[in-house]
């Protein structure tokens, strides 16, 4: 009986063990398929950022929009004043009326150089991607960077000092064109996945 007993036991263990293997096969496979979704969007996303569209781009937010989701600067009086009368919210016909001025607000053009500088394919391999430009005859180098965590998929533009800059500044007195003042600042661009696709959080940053 005890030898029986033991067999059982053991076979019991290959089972369950069996078992464990399987599950983490189909978990491997469906996060493999969901990561695949979440790169598939982030590369729709950039051929909706690139095509200047401005329908289309607004197609990425939620209208109206609060200004603690997403923070619009313009120095343009008649959208300073609409902006105010909507309670801090831009509504669609405000993102259109003023689409040049917001997209340079905004930094889209940056967003549009993460998604074609970033190799979105490697997220497959990786949760945290990211690249540093630097260009000689430029004062500021560039950064961008994605980061897949649990559910929420977040996109760093920045920028920061370009250190092998060489200022064509005559003056000593003048401040470089490559000083922290000028160069560093950060933007957030946050999105959740809902297992279909990416929605839009919040923009925040940073300099």
């Amino acid at each position: 009986m005890g030898l029986l007993l033991s067999c059982s036991n053991a076979d019991t263990a290959k089972v369950l063990s069996d078992s464990t293997t399987v599950k983490q096969q189909i978990n491997t496979s469906e996060s493999k398929a969901q990561r695949q979704i979440i790169i598939e969007e982030l590369k729709r996303l950039q051929v909706v950022v690139s095509s200047k569209n401005r329908e289309q781009i607004a197609g990425i937010f939620e209208f109206p929009i609060s200004d603690t989701t997403l923070k619009i600067y313009i120095d343009d009086s008649s959208f300073n004043a609409e902006l105010e009368r909507n309670g801090n919210r831009t509504t669609k016909t405000m993102f259109l009326s003023f689409f040049p001025q917001i997209s340079e607000s905004l930094q889209m053009e940056e967003l549009n150089q993460l998604l074609k500088t970033i190799r979105l394919d490697s997220l497959q391999q990786k949760d945290i991607l990211k690249r540093e430009v630097f260009i000689n005859t430029e004062p500021c180098y560039k950064y961008y960077g994605v980061e897949v965590q649990d559910n929420i998929v977040t996109l760093t533009t920045a920028q920061g000092v370009n250190q092998d800059f060489k200022s064509l500044k005559a003056s000593k007195d003048e401040v470089p064109e490559n000083y922290s003042e000028f160069c560093e600042s950060v933007l957030w661009w946050v999105f959740k996945f809902d297992g279909k696709g990416l929605q839009f959080i919040k923009l925040h940053g940073a300099g």
